[in-house]
């Protein structure tokens, strides 16, 4: 029985094991024969089934009653304290092993893996079959080979590498498209960028069911993520097929200091499933001794002529296709390009000039090649070896592509659509990524000289054709990860080559067109980065845009009116990547600013900001102190000293000096002083910039040793300039600064703010290395106790479920019996009471108290608070001498040690008064009550807040025993209602008990 369930681990604690062999006696009464099939019926992952099933690990309530259902069994109470024991059991277990020095360390080399942020809506790692061909040409030799690998199991790498443009990625769906059908799973990642890479790695860890917290913990640094990653691709019971495309910078495959085919980092062996690379590098020692390297270059010939001939078989007849496909040399892209026009040719588009002639326009593969022309002239002898690691035979494609798109706009250009050209070279000037297409705006291209529904409609049309002729496409990216289907951003893009062969037409056209062309570019960069690129809300914008206008800025000409306006968007992409953590590439952009701008005077104020860039970013300490301060110098002369770009240059001057010894704290909090009253009234108080400096003050505060009360004030202060519109709004200023604030709106009642700011520092330690430390674990517990202030009870405890494991970790103040540990725990009871389970609630209460006992005696502090709380708990299950006599014994103790008038004495008095009011002791209820008024009017006097409820109270018992009549305690209740009115620090929870009290007593006196 269960034999496709796995062995149950028999190191696991008995109570893991109990539940593990209830769930599988459940399963296959249920009919199930393996953990495929239960993972399958539950959409549960399949190593969270097998780890339940096993005993592993104990899954999160969720998943075990989603197992349960899918078994036809109903999830109730039993099997939820079955779980919450298997759970403790293992916790139990952990301790025991922790204190025992069982726990493993991280290794040393495991680092976190940290990358620009990647929006996960953006990308899918679903192999994208629509980009397929009709029918794949020429490639019958390496798909077989390919396909016969994979059939026998083939443990190694393979590896296609060819040139850009020779169809490495068409084959490489061709078999991801059949191993699919033959019930392959395929993970497609690109890696043209390492984010990409990254990310899409930790997702297939996710799809394989790895839990999110090995994710995180991966992710983090505390465990190997490539390590990770390849155990669940190893241990995966269905077979799978691993693309990573555009594998063009082998390093970012590769452990650090290795390289990409010792097997150490993402690129490795398996006899679980095949993986395969594409990529322009053909050195196999790049790809190690475990890779085959197959090289794929342009179609023979009469490949060349069938795919022609499947795109534009109207064309002509086999022996053109023959001529044209020869004279393209065979490159997959420039086929592509020259069929595509061709079919749109022979569907009768472009039938008449402009002038009503007849037509000259290409319509047949003869005409093509007459139209090509010289291009290409000098590398199609046939007797000529085709060689990919030729470095000038890439630019010849450059060139013979250039030739091949020509043709395709002048088809347009007859259709009566010369919009299309001007598109394509203004496109062709940013880089081969998403490009939103609201960024091009028939106004800002064509001016304002026609009527405006007249240009949108060409300007559609054009894009059609060139989507149509196959030089563009247009995808869709959404926004942001939390976006909605409605907010798609459509984009176009383009194959690499298309835009470069764009750079050789545009040199040779004539200045009047590139200064149109640039004039154009221009205005389309000016405003994509009219959004600011400060706030964290415009960063996925700027994540689409920064890349083009990098690109843009590099090839301008040098013509100021067209440099200029891409310099301050350089400047801005710059901010973006500065204030979003990406320095590396602020550093690029700073180079660039720097080479592009040497056209303009060296005073001139972009000059200076582009100065002032290299200096932050790329100098050493020495260095930026001199040049700092003679930026300075230049900004104030020219631009006067409250300019926006000198504040910039003053604020980290301030910061540099100070951290080279060259000025005081004092002076340092001095000069941002001065620069915060500065940008409050050049900014404003909520500027991004503003807030920069106040955080800094800050900063300065505590490294001249300021009382706490003072740097409370400061960030109280800092708040009132803050209104969060989401989660992510103050993400650019640092960590310690925004938890500090997140305190602050706690401490302001602003619990929703709070809420949003504690979940964005743990994202953000989540997603770096930070989170193994103390912050995370502070962090965490804070979000809890928010959440519980909002009367979120239920978000909190399941906060506090996710917090619980992070005890079991190695590390200072990581162990699940410390006092951190313990107090995390003593949350989680507060929050299951609070949730309705009292039950759990008081397991957790004993096993904590259980702990603490070990090693502190009875009447320890720690303890006195365990039984306080427990004593709730019993009192909740209806269990009421039990709670009476805890809470008698823990005020008894309270009293002899501590005395009547501590906080801890007067507030488990009060518990017991209640207990006792409510169970119609109100004789008994009155001493207490009694006793504890007594207590506050000596610490606090008569008029404070506490003591005037404490006098309610005993007036309520009195009523109760008849000592005063209704009247008589009605007029006092008033009395007590009107001082506590006036008084701001009464929760309005005692309010509402003093007036529902004496409404209902008004009642009874009236009626």
């Amino acid at each position: 029985m269960g034999a496709g369930f796995g062995q149950i681990d028999g190191t696991a604690p008995q109570e893991a094991q109990d539940l593990a062999a209830r769930l599988r006696v459940a399963a296959e009464r249920a009919g199930y024969g393996g953990v495929r099939e239960l993972a399958a019926a539950t959409s549960v992952g399949r190593t969270t089934v097998s780890d339940a099933l096993t005993a592993r690990r104990v899954p999160s309530w969720e998943k075990l009653a989603a197992l349960l259902r899918g078994c036809e069994v109903q999830p109730n109470q039993g099997w939820a304290e079955m779980h919450q024991a298997a759970k403790e059991s293992l916790v139990r277990q952990r301790a025991a092993a922790h204190s025992a020095g069982l726990v493993d360390q991280p290794e040393e080399q495991n680092r976190p893996v940290t990358v620009n942020p990647v929006d996960l809506s953006t990308f899918s790692i679903r192999a994208p079959y629509g980009d397929l061909p009709p029918r794949l040409r020429g490639r019958d030799e390496l798909l077989e080979l390919l396909e016969e690998r994979l059939a026998a199991g083939e443990s190694r790498v393979q590896v296609i590498c060819g040139l850009g443009g020779c169809g490495k990625t068409a084959v490489a769906l061709h078999l991801a498209r059949n191993a699919r059908d033959r019930g392959y799973r395929i993970f497609w990642l690109s890696a043209s960028t390492p984010d990409r890479l990254i990310t899409g790695m930790r997702e297939v860890a996710r799809e394989l069911g790895a839990p999110e917290n090995d994710i995180d913990a991966a992710w983090s640094g505390r465990v190997s993520a490539t390590d990770l990653v390849w155990r669940y691709l190893d241990d995966a019971e269905q077979p799978w097929l691993l693309v990573i495309d555009n594998a063009d910078e082998p390093a970012w495959l590769a452990s650090r200091g290795r390289v990409p085919g010792d097997g150490t980092g993402w690129l490795r062996t398996s006899h679980a499933g095949m993986t395969l690379v594409t990529t322009r590098v053909a050195n196999p020692g790049v790809w190690g001794s475990e890779a085959d390297a197959s090289r794929i270059g342009p179609l023979d010939p009469s490949d060349g002529r069938d795919v022609l001939l499947d795109l534009a078989g109207d064309s002509g007849d086999p022996t053109e296709a023959l001529l044209l496909a020869e004279r393209l040399d065979g490159l997959p892209l420039a086929l592509k390009i020259a069929g595509s026009y061709l079919a749109r040719s022979a569907r009768g588009a472009g039938l008449f000039r402009r002038h009503g002639k007849q037509s000259g326009r290409v319509r047949s593969f003869t005409d093509y090649i007459d139209a090509l022309g010289e291009a290409g002239t000098g590398f199609l002898d046939q007797n000529e070896r085709w060689n990919s690691d030729n470095p000038d035979r890439e630019t010849t494609y450059r060139r013979l592509i250039g030739r091949t798109w020509e043709i395709s706009l002048d088809l347009l250009d007859e259709q009566r659509l010369p919009e299309a050209r001007a598109l394509m070279r203004i496109f062709s000037c940013f880089a081969p990524t998403p490009l939103p297409i609201e960024l091009l705006d028939p106004n800002l291209i064509w001016g304002e000289g026609r009527e405006v529904e007249s240009k949108l409609e060409r300007a559609d049309r054009a894009l059609e054709a060139l989507v149509d002729l196959s030089l563009i496409d247009v995808v869709d990216v959404t926004p942001g990860a939390q976006s909605s289907r409605v907010d798609l951003t459509p984009c176009l893009v383009s194959h690499r080559l298309v835009l470069e062969a764009n750079a050789l037409r545009l040199g040779d056209s004539t200045l009047e067109e590139r200064d149109a062309v640039w004039q154009a570019t221009a205005k389309i960069v000016e405003k994509g980065s009219s959004r600011a690129p400060e706030f964290p809300r415009n960063w996925n914008w700027w994540r689409l845009i920064s890349p083009h206008i990098v690109a843009a800025l590099r090839v301008a000409p040098p013509d100021s009116e067209v440099l200029l306006p891409l310099l301050r968007a350089g400047l801005s992409a710059y901010a973006y990547h500065a204030f979003s953590n990406g320095f590396d590439t602020a550093g690029v952009i700073a180079g660039l600013l720097l080479q592009r701008s040497s056209a303009l005077g060296e005073s001139h104020p972009v000059r200076l900001s582009s100065r002032h860039r290299v200096m932050l970013s790329l100098l050493g300490e020495e260095q930026k102190i001199t040049e700092g301060e003679e930026i300075l110098s230049l900004q104030i002369e020219s631009l006067g000293e409250e300019h926006p770009e000198t504040l910039i240059t003053r604020h980290d001057m301030a910061l540099i000096r100070r951290r080279n010894g060259l000025t005081s704290a004092a002076d340092e909090e001095a000069q941002l002083r001065a620069v915060l009253n500065a940008r409050r009234r050049v900014l404003g108080s909520d500027d991004p910039y503003t807030l920069l400096t106040h955080s800094a003050v800050v900063g300065a505060m505590r490294a001249r040793g300021k009382e706490t009360h003072e740097i409370d004030n400061e960030y109280r202060a800092l708040i009132e300039h803050t209104r969060s519109e989401s989660p992510e709004d103050y993400k650019f200023l640092s960590l310690q600064n925004r938890h500090h604030m997140a305190h602050a709106l706690d401490a302001a009642n602003r619990f929703d703010e709070a809420e949003a700011e504690y979940r964005s520092v743990i994202s953000e330690l989540e997603e770096s290395n930070g989170a193994g430390g103390k912050l995370y674990r502070d962090m965490m517990k804070c979000l809890a106790d928010n959440l519980v202030s909002q009367k979120k009870e239920f978000d909190a405890l399941h906060v506090l479920d996710d917090l619980i494991p992070w005890f079991d970790g190695s590390g200072e103040g990581r162990s699940p019996i410390g006092a951190a540990g313990l107090q995390a725990r003593h949350k989680r009871a507060d929050a299951l009471r609070k949730c309705k389970r009292p039950a759990e609630a008081e397991r957790e209460i004993r096993a904590v108290l259980e702990v603490r006992l070990q090693s502190v005696d009875s009447l320890d502090s720690l303890v006195l608070r365990e039984r306080h709380c427990l004593a709730h708990a019993l009192e909740d299950q209806d269990r009421c001498t039990e709670a009476r006599e805890e809470l008698q014994e823990v005020a008894a103790a309270y009293v002899d040690i501590l005395g009547n008038e501590d906080a801890a004495t007067r507030d488990v008095l009060s518990c017991l008064a209640n207990h006792q009011y409510k169970h119609g002791d109100f004789s008994e209820a009155l001493r207490l009550y009694g006793q504890v008024l007594a207590a506050e009017i000596t610490v606090f006097g008569d008029s404070h807040a506490e003591v005037i409820f404490s006098r309610f109270l005993v007036q309520r018992c009195l009523l109760k025993m008849g000592r005063i009549g209704a009247a008589e305690a009605l007029s006092k209740f008033e009395e007590i209602e009107s001082e506590l009115a006036d008084n701001s620090g009464v929760p309005r929870s005692r309010l509402s008990v003093i007036r529902k009290t004496v409404q209902e007593l008004r009642e009874d006196v009236e009626g």
